[in-house]
Order: structure tokens, then sequence, then C-alpha cells
């Protein structure tokens, strides 16, 4: 099964809800039949209002099955023939056309919703992340990150020879540290670039590669973690120290 998807990186979704009319009850099927006719291959497709993801799909047991935002039910046939090819070789031509008309159709793509926002634990018995996180965005991005930060659960038991130290959520601008690093043995530095590396990816968005699939960790964003100060450092730390922090993972 192969599943790519292409999203909105060009900024915050519109912020009226007023603008965003619903979908012919049949615009799913209306829109797969195109698709179908066009690809010369069976097409599903899944309307849906999601704020993230405009454009998805897989292909499974000898179907496309797509999964697109509601504003391309009322896409003009070149749009459509630019969903068509982005499954083809041309991706990066049809991304190209396909972003232009998300870009074009903001104001239909629903704001984040205002539910209370879930309360963050940012003091640790060791590590300020709160601190932190004000500090580098101080000093590393001038203040323009706009993101909260909390650390994360401990997760369940088991076996494992890795760990993802942190987390960056796009839709609920959201960054979560794993707990093991609030630890007396885990130096402030290392934290330091765990945090960096996840505000980052507000910094550095992901990007649709010439292949079409979804880059998250472009050269632009290993270069710019490289710059870092103490990134060499901190890299070394870890790899001599990633057992301690798989023992206190859980």
């Amino acid at each position: 099964m192969k599943q790519l998807q292409l999203q909105l990186f060009a900024g915050r979704p519109g912020q009226t809800a007023a603008t965003q009319p619903a979908a012919a009850p049949h615009a799913g099927t209306v829109l797969a039949d195109e698709l179908t006719r066009l690809m010369r291959e069976p097409v599903e497709v899944q309307l849906t209002d999601n704020a993230w993801t405009m454009v998805s799909y897989k292909r499974l047991q000898g179907r496309v099955r797509f999964r697109l935002h509601h504003m391309f039910a009322v896409a003009h046939e070149d749009v459509v023939r630019a969903l068509a090819g982005f499954t083809g070789r041309n991706r990066r031509t049809h991304g190209r056309a396909i972003d232009a008309y998300i870009r074009d159709h903001r104001d239909l793509i629903r704001p984040p919703c205002d539910r209370p926002l879930p309360a963050l634990e940012q003091r640790g018995r060791v590590h300020d992340l709160a601190a932190i996180f004000a500090r580098l965005n101080a000093e590393q991005f001038g203040g323009k990150i706009d993101a909260r930060i909390g650390w994360g659960r401990r997760a369940p038991l088991g076996r494992r020879s890795s760990m993802k130290m942190g987390v960056y959520l796009h839709e609920q601008k959201l960054i979560r540290i794993h707990p093991a690093l609030d630890h007396e043995q885990v130096p402030r530095h290392f934290v330091e670039l765990v945090v960096f590396h996840e505000m980052l990816h507000q910094a550095v968005p992901p990007a649709v590669g010439s292949d079409g699939r979804r880059v998250v960790h472009g050269p632009e964003f290993r270069e710019r973690e490289r710059s870092f100060p103490g990134y060499v450092r901190a890299r070394g730390w870890e790899k001599a120290n990633l057992h301690l922090l798989l023992r206190q993972r859980t």
C-alpha cells in the first residue's frame, strides 16, 4: 500500500467559518467518476473537512482511494486533472497547481476549534520547558514561533532500541517532549537541542518533494538544525547515553 498526501503549507487556515459551504451530497461520487475517467482506473473519493491535510491518496485492492478537502467538490476541470496527474510521475507540476487552488480557497478551510486547550506540565523536576522555549524563541527564531510546549506521557513498557524525543503537532501548534529527558543525568544542552528541533518544524514546515512525497526533514531543515550552537556536543551526548534514555523512558 502506498500513500501520499499534500498539506497546507502557506500558513494558518482562514478565520471565517461562515464562508464554509457544505459539499453536495453526491459531490464525492461525481468527483470519483471524473477521476476514474481521467485516470482510467477505479477511483473512490472521500470528502473531508480536515484543517491540515488537503489531499491524500493510497492505492489499495486495485483502487485509488482519495481523501480530499470538500473545496475540491467545486474544482474546475484543470484542478481535477491536476489531482489525477498527482498520482503519476509529474507530481511536482501538478502539486503546484493543487497548491495554488488551495491558496485561492483558503476561506473554505475551517479554523481551529475553540475548545479549551489542555493544561500542560512545563516545569519538570529538573528542566523547565517554558524557560527553554522562551530563550530559544528569542535567540534562534526572533520570537516568531507560536506554539505551546509541555512534557508528554510515559510510554507503556516494552523493549525498544530507540525512542522519539519529542513531537510537534502542526494543527494544535503543540510541542511535547518525552518525560525521560527530565532527569538529573540529562544535560540541559541536550534538552535544548530537542526543543529546538521541534520548534524548527514550525519554522520549516513539511514540503512536497519532486517525487510527490511529503518531506519532513528536508535539506533546509537539516542545515538549520546543524547550525544550532552545541549541535555536535548534544548529538555526541545522545550517542553515548542512549542507553540511559531508554532506561528512563518508561
